[in-house]
This record gives structure tokens, C-alpha cells and sequence, in this order.
């Protein structure tokens, strides 16, 4: 190496040591070029690999892909196939894909490297176990489950005959191996498994931590999902109290756990608990960010649902204006967040029989979706929003204005190959209503099952708007003196109902 490219090169290692990254780069590059002039291939992958790895560093994978990629092309045309150097490109290369997601062209080179370290170092060397673990995390991120699971048990296999059973290295194999059953929804797999990994890194990490938090957050949610909402409530409480020790009790990134602490209490009817939670949340982002924000708007909503659930009509109806209020000041009348707060707000009003109440706010979403679809001519006009209007239409009894909608949704889908949409279900549901109500029978017995049908398709054979079409036309078979067919969709409908409660 000549004086002036080892300058160079000290002066960018001093850079990075200064996280002067920009210099580093400069440095960097200028010592590339000085080494391109030397023609010496090792000596130019060495600095394509330092420069790459600068940008690598900084979340710049898009600029590092092709320096790491052409580092390894010097390589394999100078070194045997099993060379260290080559080892090490094809690490580099794979892990810049990687955080691409770039996962089809990451997994040749972690097959090649599993398949390099399997051959030099032979099968129970800890790196082989480390190779097998990582093209199981890449499996996993393709979510190809069952060959990851395959690798994981492979690797916990060697670290454990290696290590023993309370190795950090085994306690991360385990909590991969319980993150991919989590993934499987294979919930009971996953608790046991997870459990094991937290008391094996919590006793060589400390129970603080801040590298357990990703393992608590998903050891939390599997013990949700199997039931288990006050083991669960704690660890959420525990992962709070490591974040305000970290980061200080008002920093903004403690809301999410707040609201994940919030959301563990309501699930228990702690709703108090899960209230207080959810101000102090609020407090906290007002007073970084101020009321109108979109984080503002998000905790304003779910203390409305909150209240809603609790039948706190009053104090549920002003949280849900203010989130809309929020939104429409943070991000536009236009905005689809905006528009998604005046939808919540117009449901509650018709959970609670308020069609008038809700009318106006559906109005001004088939506006604004109108709009959208002009210009977006894969939306479909807005006709979900236009049919909830038909619908809060008909709750007030504005029969024709209800019928002219869902006729035009209803003549809309007729038209188009692809019928599956919830927006044609309902028309198909309310205009049977309607044909019953002015007892045209042969009609909407029709209309009720074609409506079943859509609805079937679109929503699930249990959804609740299944149930409500099948009663309907039970109630229309009855009416028309045929007890005997009625009885049967009554029954369907009764399970549906029950199975939502």
C-alpha cells in the first residue's frame, strides 16, 4: 500500500471514529481511486468494501449494493471459492439485500455461504449453526416456515451441544425459533419457547434491557392471544417502566407502550386503568407535538372507543370530534386519516340510532371519494361510502332517496365482470327491503339471495351482515307463509349472531 493510499485510508477510519460519516465517505472514495491506480485487485476490494460499508452504516443500501457486489466479483476472479475474503463479500452482499428485502437474491449467497461453512469448517463448528440461523431468518422474512423451522432446530441443536442449555446464543435461537411459531399463529409453541429465551437473555442481559423489549412486546401478544391478558398486562407494564427509565417518562416514544398498556386493561374491563393510560398518552404528545397532530388525532379515537364501549355516550361523542377536529386541522379535509375519523364518527352516531346526526358526515365522504376516484380510476367511485348514505338514508325512512343510490350501486356492479364488493351486497340487501315493503315477494325473495351470496363471498359465511340478510329473508319467507324454509335460515342466522357476540 503506498503512503499516500494509507493516508487516505487512516484519515477516513479517523472519520468514521468522529461519526464524521460525509467526511468518511470522501476519504473513502478518494482512497478508492488511488487504489484503482495501482491495479492491485486485493488492495481495491479492501476499499470498495470500507466505502461500501460507511454507506451500509448510514442506511444507504441502495449506493452500498453495487460496490459490495463488485468487491465480491474481484474476488471470486482472484480467490478460491472457499476464501475468507469471498466468505466475507458474501456476507456483505446478502446483508445489504437483506435490508432491501430483497430476499430472492439474498438466498443463493446465504445457501452458498451454509453450504462453504458446512464444507471447511464441518458440521458442528458454531459458525455453521450461526450460517443456519441466519438463512432462517431470510426463510422466515419470505415467511417459507417450514424449512426456517428446519434451520432454527438445526442451530439451537449445535449452539446447545456447544454452549449449553443458557447460552445468550441459545436464548436467541429460541426466541427466533418462538417469533416464527408466533408468525404460525401457533400460539402455545410460541409462549413456551419465548419464556425460555427471556429468562435465558434476561439472566445474561440484566432484566432492563433495552435489546429485550422486541422479545417482550411478542412474548406480550402471544400470551394475549392465548388468553392470558394479565400475564400479559404486565409485561407491557414492564417493557413502560424500562422505556421511562431509558428515555425519561414524558418522551414521545413512550405513547405507543402507553397505548399498548391501555389496550391490555380494556381487554380486561379495567377501563378506568386503561382511560388513564390512554391521558397521560394524550398529555404527553400535546405537549411535544401540540392538540392538532396526527398521533393527537389516533388517541383521541381510541379514548372515544373507549368510552363507547363503556356506553359513556357523551364523553365518547365529544373524543370522537375532537379526533376529527385534530385531523382535519393536522392533515387536510382530504386527507384518507381524515376521512377515516369522519367515518368513526359517523358509525357511532348510527350504533347509537342517530341517522341524522351521521348523514351530513357520510355526505361529505362520497364527496371526497368521489373526487378521488375522478382521479384514481381504480376506485370504484366511492360506492361503499354511497352505499353507508343509502343506508343512514333508510334508517331516517328517505325510502326513494335510499333507492335511487342503491340502485345506481346495483347497476354499476351488473355492468362489471368482478361482483364481489361488500358496497353491491347491501344494495342487493336494502333494495329486497325495500321491493318486501311495498310487497313485491318474487323480487326480493331474488335480491335476499343474491345478497346472501355477495355477502357470503365478500365477507365470510359468519359475518354479522350475513346473519342480517338471512333473518330478512327468513322474516319475508314467513310473511309469505313458508315457516318450514323460514325456520331453517333462522337458525343460520341465530349461530351467526351468537358467534359475534
Amino acid at each position: 500500500m503506498s503512503k499516500d493510499l494509507k493516508k487516505l485510508m487512516e484519515s477516513a477510519d479517523q472519520a468514521v471514529n468522529n461519526e464524521d460519516f460525509a467526511q468518511a465517505e470522501t476519504m473513502y472514495q478518494a482512497a478508492l481511486w488511488e487504489a484503482e491506480r495501482t491495479n492491485d485487485p486485493s488492495t481495491i476490494a479492501n476499499c470498495l468494501d470500507r466505502l461500501a460499508e460507511v454507506l451500509f452504516d448510514q442506511g444507504k443500501y441502495v449506493e452500498s449494493e453495487p460496490i459490495y457486489k463488485r468487491a465480491l466479483e474481484i474476488r471470486e476472479q482472484q480467490l478460491g471459492p472457499h476464501n475468507e475474503e469471498i466468505v466475507q463479500s458474501l456476507n456483505n452482499l446478502s446483508a445489504v439485500y437483506f435490508f432491501q428485502e430483497k430476499f430472492e437474491l439474498a438466498e443463493p449467497l446465504c445457501v452458498r455461504l451454509t453450504e462453504i461453512y458446512e464444507r471447511v469448517l464441518g458440521n458442528d463448528n458454531p459458525e455453521v449453526a450461526t450460517s443456519y440461523n441466519n438463512l432462517a431468518l431470510l426463510y422466515t422474512a419470505q415467511k417459507k416456515y417450514h424449512p426456517a423451522e428446519s434451520l432454527y432446530k438445526r442451530s439451537l441443536e449445535l449452539k446447545t451441544n456447544l454452549y449449553g442449555d443458557k447460552h445468550p446464543e441459545v436464548g436467541d435461537i429460541l426466541q427466533n425459533l418462538g417469533t416464527l411459531y408466533f408468525n404460525q399463529e401457533r400460539y402455545a409453541d410460541a409462549e413456551t419457547l419465548l419464556k425460555q429465551s427471556l429468562s435465558i437473555l434476561e439472566n445474561a442481559l440484566g432484566e432492563g434491557h433495552a435489546d429485550l423489549e422486541i422479545l417482550l412486546v411478542n412474548l406480550a401478544q402471544v400470551l394475549e392471544h392465548n388468553g392470558k391478558y394479565l400475564d400479559s398486562s404486565k409485561i407491557y407494564e414492564k417493557i413502560l417502566s424500562i422505556k421511562e427509565i431509558q428515555l425519561g417518562p414524558t418522551h414521545p416514544e413512550i405513547i405507543q407502550m402507553l397505548k399498548l398498556v391501555s389496550k391490555s386493561y380494556a381487554r380486561r374491563a379495567k377501563y378506568d386503568e386503561a382511560e388513564r393510560f390512554l391521558k397521560r398518552a394524550l398529555t404527553i404528545w400535546e405537549r411535544s407535538q401540540g392538540k392538532s397532530s396526527p398521533q393527537g388525532a389516533d388517541l383521541y379515537s381510541l379514548l372515544g372507543e373507549l368510552n363507547q364501549e363503556q356506553k359513556k355516550i357523551s364523553q365518547a361523542e365529544n373524543y370522537y370530534r375532537d379526533a376529527l377536529a385534530a385531523a382535519q386541522t393536522a392533515m387536510g379535509a382530504n386527507h384518507v386519516e381524515t376521512i377515516e375519523k369522519q367515518k368513526q364518527l359517523a358509525d357511532f352516531y348510527l350504533t347509537f340510532n342517530r341517522p341524522a346526526k351521521a348523514q351530513p358526515h357520510l355526505e361529505k365522504i362520497v364527496e371526497l371519494q368521489g373526487k378521488a376516484s375522478i382521479s384514481n380510476p381504480d376506485l370504484d367511485g366511492g360506492n361503499l361510502a354511497r352505499a353507508d348514505l343509502a343506508e343512514c338514508l333508510f334508517a331516517q325512512q328517505k325510502f326513494g332517496e335510499a333507492k335511487k343510490i342503491f340502485e345506481d350501486i346495483k347497476e354499476y356492479y351488473d355492468q362489471k365482470a368482478q361482483k364481489d364488493s361488500e358496497a353491491f351486497g347491501c344494495s342487493l340487501h336494502y333494495l329486497a327491503e325495500l321491493e318486501r315493503k311495498e310487497k313485491k315477494f318474487d323480487m326480493a325473495e331474488v335480491l335476499f339471495k343474491r345478497a346472501i351470496d355477495v355477502r357470503t363471498r365478500v365477507l365470510g359465511a359468519q359475518h354479522l351482515d350475513v346473519g342480517k340478510s338471512l333473518q330478512a329473508y327468513a322474516d319475508l319467507l314467513t310473511e309469505t307463509y313458508r315457516e318450514g324454509e323460514a325456520e331453517h335460515l333462522k337458525a343460520c342466522a341465530k349461530a351467526i349472531f351468537d358467534t359475534n357476540k
